[in-house]
């Protein structure tokens, strides 16, 4: 249910709204009514009506030819930026969407409707701004609110308007932000329908509203429609799988085809999509790597269409990553290999070799490796990732002491026990202090990334971190004592299996740094027998 704060910040906008276009539409004797405010002034009124000032919004790449739509239709393609990430609304006349409409869309209608519609955009897009302010405020939450709230006060007023498809895709936007699949799929499949009857089948923006319940089915794990609908947009944007619309008698005009052509960011979305769920079927390394280039070239094209600090990008880079840790739980290593080096080759492609993303990355490959007794290769790669952090962090970082308590545990696990005990006693103070300063760690933000790394909450990561640092000390004791008494080994041996039953119980028997607990404490077991 949206907040009592997002219902009455949507009625403050629609009264925003409602004194701009009255502004325009007042008759001779200066008198407005509801309807004369949300819009049925034409002709000179309708032209006098101008974008939101409140902020200036540049065009995507496909604005000057978003579709084939119906003559009178307000669908342009105007960008909006989150936190400067762009994603696409349609609530604005546009000279290019008239062009589109003249070369022949299909559906939809004219005349006043459309005129009455054109208003209705400019108080979605005073809404949509608003959304955006609270995005930028870190209130993603009230923000779906708003645009709830929107979709709740206009839809009784304008039943199946075409703007309101595009809330509708805005809402399921963010909500895929917020990992929320099955409700992001709802609002997805209402703009797909409501697009597809006043645009056509194959108009560019019924192609947008595919893709995006195709990528929300994909986040529902559904692959099998997924594939179906991101096939379909891909045809649509003209990347040769030709759409099944597309070979019907109601083909696509010419000016729809130039629009799709001219829109490479939505073509490289559809096709990563449609790599991503061609990967979740991959069960070798082989597979895996031979997807590499395509997803590559269509990452490239993300980045070109939308920028950096795309949402799009942004939220195509999370599913990847999706993608990724859940198959090193349940792959072989040589898969799980292969998934984390292309990841890493991805984020390479956006943000460079030296990134802190990156090595973040790297550093997550090390503690793979590092689980599954690859320690040669696990202790190149936690340097490599240290060395780029230096250039973002101090030393006392938690990001650096993370990487010295990988290679205190790969010391461990090598016999290294005095380089092991010196690096983990130190990390495992610091994470213990952390644990202890949460709430000012959640206020400056220090912490949660070591947390993240590991995969858990601040809280739990960095005890999960200091517990893991014991089972270090442990393995450090086990190889100190080595070659004395049977007594002595015996109390090490079962100190460690104390402690590695802790972790155990603390974060779960499949979690990857408990089985590769469990691995080395059998191995040093086996080596006590002897």
């Amino acid at each position: 249910m949206a907040s009592r704060r997002g219902a009455s910040a949507v009625w403050w906008v629609i009264g925003h709204a409602m004194r701009d276009s009255a502004s325009v539409a007042r008759g001779p004797g200066g008198t407005s009514t509801m309807v004369a405010a949300l819009g049925t002034a034409g002709g000179a009124g309708a032209a006098a009506v101008s974008e939101p000032s409140s902020r200036a919004f540049p065009q995507q790449p496909f604005a000057q030819a978003a579709s084939a739509l119906p003559a009178g239709a307000s669908a342009a393609a105007t960008s909006w930026a989150l936190q400067g990430r762009q994603h696409v609304r349609c609530f604005s006349i546009s000279r290019g969407c008239a062009e589109d409409a003249a070369a022949g869309g299909a559906g939809g209608s004219g005349g006043g409707a459309g005129e009455r519609r054109m208003s209705l955009g400019e108080a979605l897009n005073t809404l949509v701004d608003a959304a955006i302010e609270k995005v930028e405020a870190g209130d993603m939450d009230e923000a779906v609110s708003l645009l709830k709230e929107g979709l709740n006060t206009f839809e009784p007023m304008f039943p199946n308007s075409p703007e309101l498809g595009e809330l509708h895709n805005q809402a399921a936007l963010l909500l895929l932000f917020q990992n929320k699949g099955e409700e992001a799929a709802y609002h997805a499949g209402v703009s797909l329908e409501t697009t597809k009857r006043h645009f056509g089948a194959n108009s560019v923006l019924t192609g947008h509203r595919l893709l995006r319940l195709g990528v929300a089915k994909f986040v529902q794990g559904r692959m099998s429609e997924a594939a179906g609908l991101l096939r379909e947009a891909y045809g649509i944007f003209g990347g040769g799988d030709a759409s099944p619309s597309a070979s019907s008698t109601s083909a696509a005009s010419p000016a729809a085809s130039a629009s799709a052509s001219a829109d490479p960011g939505s073509r490289g979305e559809a096709g990563f999509y449609l790599d991503l769920v061609a990967l979740a079927h991959c069960r070798d390394a082989g597979g895996v790597n031979a997807l590499t280039p395509s997803l590559r070239a269509n990452l490239r094209a993300l980045k070109e269409a939308y920028g950096l600090e795309s949402m799009i990008l942004s939220l195509a880079l999370a599913q990847h990553s999706r993608l990724t840790h859940g198959g090193l739980d349940q792959a072989d290593l040589a898969v799980g290999e292969a998934l984390m080096q292309q990841h890493i080759a991805l984020l390479t492609d956006v943000v460079g070799p030296d990134a802190e993303d990156v090595a973040v990355a790297r550093y997550k490959l090390a503690t793979y490796y590092y689980a599954n007794d690859m320690l040669r290769d696990a202790a190149a790669a936690v340097k490599q990732a240290a060395v780029a952090l230096r250039a973002h962090y101090p030393e006392e970082h938690d990001m650096l002491v993370l990487c010295r308590h990988r290679l205190g545990m790969i010391f461990a696990a090598q016999g290294d026990h005095r380089s092991a005990t010196q690096l983990l006693t130190a990390s495992r103070k610091h994470f213990l202090e952390g644990a202890q300063q949460q709430p000012q760690q959640q206020q400056d933000g220090a912490g949660a990334a070591a947390a993240g790394a590991e995969g858990g909450g601040e809280g739990q990561g960095q005890n999960m971190l200091a517990k893991e640092a014991d089972i270090g000390l442990a393995m450090a004791r086990c190889r100190a004592v080595g070659g004395r008494s049977a007594e002595q080994q015996a109390e090490a041996l079962e100190s460690l299996r104390r402690e590695v039953e802790s972790l155990s119980r603390s974060i779960g028997e499949g979690h990857m740094l408990v089985q590769g607990a469990s691995r080395y404490y059998t191995a040093l077991a086996k080596m006590a027998q002897r």
